[in-house]
């Protein structure tokens, strides 16, 4: 992963997280409040990746176009009843991992940073165990590049709107701190690029942006694990 992405990622993580364990110790002594947590807060970590749906491929690895692996961090606040909402952080970049990318695949590097902010209901399942969903909507800002013409590469940056539909569990390890899984269907943008055409049109002569960049809504499907902490 790119280092330039992950380590200021991962120290904004480790820091929240080590404030939400300073604020645990320094709450005072007594029975457990009612609810999630006494602040309703909660800060978390989260590691995972994506990819997007191969056209005309029904197999099992169809969704693996593009792949991208990244961090990020998330803080959450519950509200009435079940609902809660979540703002988030998180930063990717294009890898194949863990298995390599079919020979038919675009070469895109593709380095991203999305924001994003969703709204959810929560609901207990076991003892130590709850079940959510979640409606969000955010913004990708992505810089891309290709090869292009002989020997060169065309670089480009954008910045993109990305909504999203998901579910996840939560499995509380002790009091106040959960790990949990997430599954979440994207719509964002994505490059398809033709070299053969390009240079059936001569544009390989004159490299334009516009065209080879040209992002369209696409479907992506994401994995996330994640380690989390009320306040």
């Amino acid at each position: 992963m790119n280092r330039r992405i992950a380590t200021p990622v991962a120290a904004a993580a480790l820091l929240a997280l080590t404030a939400a364990t300073a604020a645990a110790e320094h709450r005072p002594a007594g029975p457990p409040p009612a609810g999630p947590a006494a602040s309703g807060v909660d800060v978390g970590f989260r590691v995972g990746g994506y990819g997007f749906k191969r056209e005309g491929d029904q197999g099992a690895g169809s969704w693996t176009e593009c792949r991208m692996n990244g961090v990020g961090v998330f803080v959450s606040r519950a509200l009435r009843g079940p609902l809660f909402v979540e703002g988030g952080l998180d930063a990717y970049v294009s890898q194949a991992f863990p298995t390599p990318a079919p020979e038919g695949d675009l070469p895109i590097d593709r380095m991203s940073g999305l924001v994003s902010v969703a709204a959810g209901a929560r609901t207990q399942l076991g003892a130590r165990l709850r079940g959510y969903v979640q409606l969000g909507a955010g913004v990708e800002l992505t810089r891309v590049s290709v090869p292009y013409g002989d020997g060169q590469t065309l670089r480009d940056q954008k910045v993109m709107p990305e909504g999203f539909f998901g579910v996840g569990l939560d499995l509380r390890l002790t009091r106040g701190t959960y790990v949990g899984a997430s599954f979440r269907t994207l719509v964002m943008g994505n490059f398809d690029y033709d070299p053969a055409k390009l240079e059936m049109e001569n544009l390989w002569v004159q490299p334009q942006t516009e065209v080879v960049f040209a992002a369209s809504p696409d479907l992506a499907n994401q994995a996330q694990f994640y380690l989390r902490r009320d306040l």
